[in-house]
Formats: C-alpha cells, sequence, structure tokens
C-alpha cells in the first residue's frame, strides 16, 4: 500500500498536488469527495490511482517511445503524464511504471510482450484515498 501527503487542492474533481516518495505529483482531487474521509492538509494517507488513459496512442508509437527503459512518470502539463515502465504480465497486459502499475495499456495474448519497455500518456493522474 502506498502512501502520500496531501499537500494542497483547488477543490473536488480540479488540481490537488500530493507528495509521493518525496516527490509532489498534479493530480484530480478525488480526495474532497468523502469529507468523512478527508485527509488534512500535511497528512499522510492511504492511496490509489484512478487514471484516464490516452486511448488514440498506436501500438508503434507505444512500443517505440522507452528506449532508455526508464521506469517513472513525468508530467506533461497539470494531471497530463507521460508513463514509462515495462510489461510485467499479460492477462491483463500490466505496467510497471516505478511509482504505479498500469493495468490494460494495450490488449494482447503474446506473451513475448512481456520484458517490453514501453510508454503511454495519462491524460488524468487521478487518486483517492483508501
Amino acid at each position: 500500500m502506498m502512501e502520500a501527503i496531501f499537500i494542497s487542492t483547488n477543490g473536488t474533481y480540479l488540481e490537488a498536488t500530493l507528495e509521493i516518495e518525496g516527490k509532489q505529483y498534479c493530480v484530480m482531487d478525488e480526495l474532497t469527495l468523502d469529507i468523512e474521509n478527508l485527509p488534512k492538509i500535511g497528512e499522510s494517507f492511504a492511496f490509489e490511482f484512478s487514471n484516464s488513459l490516452d486511448e488514440d496512442e498506436s501500438w508503434e508509437s507505444i512500443f517505440q517511445s522507452n528506449p532508455e527503459k526508464k521506469k517513472c512518470i513525468e508530467q506533461v502539463s497539470g494531471w497530463r503524464y507521460r508513463a514509462f515502465g515495462q510489461i510485467i504480465s499479460i492477462n491483463p497486459v500490466t505496467v510497471d511504471c516505478g511509482i504505479l502499475k498500469e493495468e490494460d495499456i494495450i490488449h494482447t495474448n503474446d506473451p513475448s510482450v512481456v520484458g517490453e519497455f514501453i510508454s503511454f500518456t495519462i491524460s488524468r493522474l487521478g487518486v483517492y484515498a483508501i
């Protein structure tokens, strides 16, 4: 289970800033939906990602855009990120991006993709407290 520190928010469903593993991330605020379990500014809390992915990327773009074999996410703008990772399993296809694991980036039953390094766009990085 991952932990984050709640730094700031512009309001529910707007931009919020969290610190995860010493780095700040801009996310969509899904934290303030539940008033009873709302983390306070500066407070550490357990969370899960709830991301929306850019589904218009080509197979070629996904498979050719991580030659450095990175495992991370890099901010493009706001809560939009480029994710870099390694495929660790199929059924569903799971990609290890370091700070997060994302499923169903692509759909395949071909085991030869396991171990491949890819990248893809997260159109909205979201977080909710658990």
